[in-house]
């Protein structure tokens, strides 16, 4: 997963710049959900979510294809040098490795459906 962490000069909120700009002004940028953490490219079909952290933007990018991440990261970063160059310090990029989610046991109560699916299908034969 790419993380990008957006840095603004002194006395900026990056965040409520960037929110500002994706709701009045972007043309190829949208929220796709009510919270607005979810930054879409029309032409992609992963997204970025976005998190305020005082003022610093911290982005994961959440590519559909593998092909789309760096897709997504580029298209993400070069808006915000065309719209905030004056108002940033800093870009930050940082690979995090993907945690496997661990399997989880099932609930007692699905694992009894589970059961009583499998009765039933043996006493069909």
């Amino acid at each position: 997963m790419i993380v990008i962490q957006v840095v603004p000069k002194a006395g900026v909120n990056a965040y409520t710049l960037l929110r500002a700009k994706v709701l009045h002004e972007a043309a190829t940028w949208y929220f796709s959900n009510k919270a607005k953490t979810r930054l879409r490219h029309i032409q992609s079909a992963g997204h970025i979510e976005v998190a305020n952290a005082g003022g610093v933007i911290s982005a994961q990018v959440h590519p559909m294809d593998k092909r789309d991440h760096f897709y997504l990261a580029e298209k993400f970063m070069g808006r915000l040098v065309a719209w905030f160059e004056d108002e940033l310090v800093a870009i930050n990029v940082q690979f995090v490795a993907e945690e496997t989610a661990a399997r989880r046991k099932p609930t007692r109560k699905k694992a009894k459906k589970k059961k009583a699916k499998k009765r039933k299908a043996s006493k069909r034969r």
